[in-house]
């Protein structure tokens, strides 16, 4: 068995968090596989000590200052745990290990100076992540419920404005800008325990043909406003993530059209959702999907006109302690596994007439697939 590191700040570091299941914002690293009895070694700061061996999943939990060198350590405390690392292992006669993607150089260049190699393991961490245990779905269907209702909020606001004279929208004698409805998202957030961590997505006409742009400037009625919410619960750490599509006023007969499609792609992924298929054929269905009702996908690296609706991204990912997780439901996507949770999120964009995303939550099931916590996903939602 070889022995594997990871190693980094747990309370950035996911795969680290994942395997320890113990939050700190300083430096951490975890050993596993050590001789001569194959268990675990888990070195964090001195003063977490006694709260990481109540708490985190480690066979033995030590400090730095336990695995000092002869020439000491490093008042640096991310240099002193690189530093106790290559202590550790030279103790136990370890001349290689293997790490994931998310080691830090730091490690990596105490441990080849040492002349301990070290080897690359790009699934180690990720497979493990990707498959849910019971625990994990019950967090990130919670996520998504917070989520659906905060959306909820969003949606009417938008929904139930009112007009000023240049067909902008009102809302408490201010206009509802992008920038307000946003700051509005996270007031929810925070007081339903959860972090919007990198903001919320609220983008109308022209903005909206770029399908990531986070929008700006006021909002009027009559044309559709995306909007995509994906916040981090605080408690268990796991994430939300939904996007709907709000119209003030009556839609155009195009943008219906488009919307139609939409959840038809979005119900045919769905369903396409299954072990042992791959994300890219599920990403072929929402693409047969939308050319059926008549949009193209052209991918965001191709030339194209920005007024012609098209889809100009995959259709989702893998979602759990980071909003973006292996493996893509896109072009190349590789194996679904049963316990996987992806979010599906095809959509249509234009610079003139609009765009539309409707985004759900779709956990992997043996037979098929369950969407976590559903929601309403029409464009009027007055009455919602």
């Amino acid at each position: 068995m070889p022995v594997t590191l990871l190693a980094g700040i747990p309370a950035s570091n996911q795969t680290l968090y994942h395997q320890i299941q113990f939050l700190v914002g300083d430096a951490a690293a975890y050993l596993e596989g050590l001789p001569p009895d194959g268990k675990s070694l888990l070195i964090v700061r001195d003063i977490e000590l006694d709260r990481a061996r109540e708490i985190a999943r480690a066979d033995t939990v030590a400090c730095a200052q336990d695995f000092t060198p002869a020439g000491g350590l490093s008042g640096d405390r991310d240099v002193a745990t690189a530093q106790a690392i290559v202590e550790v292992l030279k103790q136990r006669g370890v001349t290689s290990v293997v790490t994931d993607r998310t080691l830090p150089f730091l490690y990596a260049s105490h441990l080849l100076e040492a002349g301990i190699a070290l080897a690359l393991d790009d699934e180690l961490g990720v497979r493990t992540r990707r498959v849910k245990s019971a625990a994990e779905i019950k967090a990130l269907e919670h996520a998504q419920k917070v989520t659906g209702e905060i959306m909820t909020l969003a949606c009417k606001w938008i929904a139930t404005a009112d007009v000023n004279s240049a067909g902008e929208l009102m809302q408490e004698g201010e206009v509802l800008t992008s920038e307000r409805v946003r700051r509005r998202i996270t007031q929810w957030c925070i007081e339903r325990g959860f972090s919007n961590v990198s903001d919320s997505i609220v983008v109308s006409v022209p903005h909206v043909a770029d399908c990531h742009h986070h929008g700006t400037g006021s909002l009027k009625t009559g044309q559709p406003v995306i909007v995509d919410i994906f916040p981090r619960d605080d408690t268990s750490r796991y994430y939300g993530d939904c996007t709907r599509t709000v119209v003030h006023g009556t839609p155009t007969e195009e943008l219906v059209a488009m919307h139609r499609a939409v959840v038809a792609a979005k119900q045919a992924a769905c369903e396409a959702l299954r072990p042992g298929t791959t994300g890219d054929a599920v990403h072929k269905v929402t693409v047969a999907t939308l050319k059926e009702h008549g949009y193209e996908y052209v991918p965001g690296s191709m030339e194209h006109d920005p007024k012609i609706p098209a889809l100009r991204h995959g259709t989702g990912h893998g979602i759990g302690l980071d909003v973006h997780e292996p493996i893509l439901l896109s072009v190349d996507g590789g194996e679904i596994l049963a316990g996987e949770v992806f979010t599906v999120e095809p959509g249509l964009y234009s610079s003139t007439l609009g765009g539309v995303r409707v985004e759900d939550m779709a956990h992997v099931t043996a037979g098929g697939y369950e969407i976590l916590s559903p929601l309403y996903e029409g464009l009027d939602w007055r009455g919602v």
